[in-house]
């Protein structure tokens, strides 16, 4: 009798991730934050915020935010690719009786054409247009090359005897005697036919590919889509190659403290690579799988013990300048941690706010902070300020 026996394969979804009417712009979004901090019984004067941001310039905007309605100057929490800085909550719970941490990925956002990925940098001569986030972009972009090279390298045919075919390359194939070291790999017992024995055997093979003819259930499948079977060599399987059909085996290509981005992403890979906009899917994977790092790493910890902590994640959308309109910054709210000083209060918050919840919460304050600092006149005021006389002790 074959062998049906197949290890079982569990696979994490990603959460809905909505942008659509809940993008909330940093001018508005910083106060409505302290407002929703005052609300939870946080103590005015006594907040030390913090920022897991990437160090791009169009980052400085909701730095400069949170300056103003905070009162001081942000923590520095992150790391490049909006990646949190665990080992940091310790050195942040030191610099102020209560705790926020505002951390982001960020993409850019074009209004003309609704694209996502891009933005102009000013101090740049001419209209120089490049990656948003250049991290982001610099992990992706190798799978993306591979994945773009399989979509034109893997064909769908049929034969003379109607049956259905796909032609593949050898490197995309894990061989018993040869598996992939290093690359894409198809997923093959979902797309083509096995023998009694549950073995996976080609019809033909040519000197860098294998022909196989695919199972009634893929057949079926681009059935339901319309797809018309070519005759001869037929086509490159192009849009067709969806995240579900491959997966890659790879060395990464990080090292030391920015690994973290790349081993967020590689599970999710396929499904970056095969998005209509890579960078904006990487965002806001990348976001979720922080999210929930950071939470765990708070919990687990005791840093912030005895102190008001509210922990808030999302997107940053980066707008270049417009119609004459200088740059902003636009936050999407993902989800929120929250612990409380008064336990009596903090059992509502035992677990996350997620987004609809906390777009709500912050929607529900107001947008205006009384207590926000004039920056101006405190920079005139340090300029006021008597020179020391700062010598070496001796």
């Amino acid at each position: 009798m074959p062998n049906q026996y197949r290890d079982p394969y569990i696979v994490r979804h990603m959460a809905p991730f909505r942008i659509d009417g809940l993008a909330i712009p940093y001018a508005e979004f910083v106060p409505r934050l302290y407002n929703f901090c005052m609300e939870l019984g946080f103590r005015k004067g006594l907040i030390m915020p913090s920022r897991a941001f990437c160090s791009d310039e169009n980052q400085g905007l909701p730095i400069i935010l949170l300056t103003k309605h905070f009162g001081t100057f942000p923590f520095n929490h992150g790391r490049v690719g909006g990646i949190v800085a665990t080992d940091r909550h310790l050195p942040h719970s030191h610099h102020g009786e209560d705790a926020v941490i505002v951390q982001a990925s960020h993409v850019g956002y074009d209004p003309e054409t609704g694209k996502y990925g891009t933005y102009r940098r000013p101090q740049m001569a001419g209209n120089c247009i490049s990656l948003s986030c250049g991290k982001l972009s610099h992990v992706i972009s190798p799978y993306v090359e591979q994945y773009q090279f399989a979509q034109r390298r893997i064909f769908l045919h049929r034969d003379e005897k109607n049956r259905c075919l796909i032609t593949v390359k050898n490197s995309f194939v894990d061989f018993d005697s040869h598996p992939v070291k290093n690359g894409l790999v198809l997923r093959l017992p979902k797309i083509v036919q096995e023998d009694e024995y549950g073995v996976i055997r080609p019809l033909a093979a040519a000197s860098t590919s294998q022909t196989y003819e695919v199972s009634e259930e893929f057949r079926k499948r681009f059935e339901v889509i319309g797809y018309q079977w070519k005759s001869g060599e037929g086509e490159s399987i192009g849009d067709l190659l969806t995240a579900d059909l491959f997966f890659f085996r790879e060395d990464f290509h990080e090292t030391d403290e920015y690994l973290l981005l790349e081993r967020n992403l590689i599970e999710f890979m396929p499904d970056i690579v095969s998005s209509k906009n890579p960078s904006l899917r990487a965002a806001k994977i990348n976001i979720q799988l922080e999210f929930a790092r950071v939470t765990e790493s708070i919990r687990r910890g005791n840093e912030y013990d005895g102190k008001n902590l509210l922990y808030i994640a999302g997107l940053n959308l980066d707008i270049s300048e417009y119609n004459n309109y200088l740059a902003t910054t636009y936050f999407v709210p993902w989800a929120a941690h929250i612990q409380l000083r008064d336990s009596a209060s903090a059992a509502e918050y035992s677990h996350p706010l997620e987004q609809e919840a906390l777009f709500a919460k912050l929607m529900a304050q107001s947008k205006e902070n009384k207590a926000q600092v004039d920056l101006k006149e405190n920079i005139q005021r340090m300029l006021e300020s008597p020179h020391f006389d700062i010598r070496a002790p001796k």
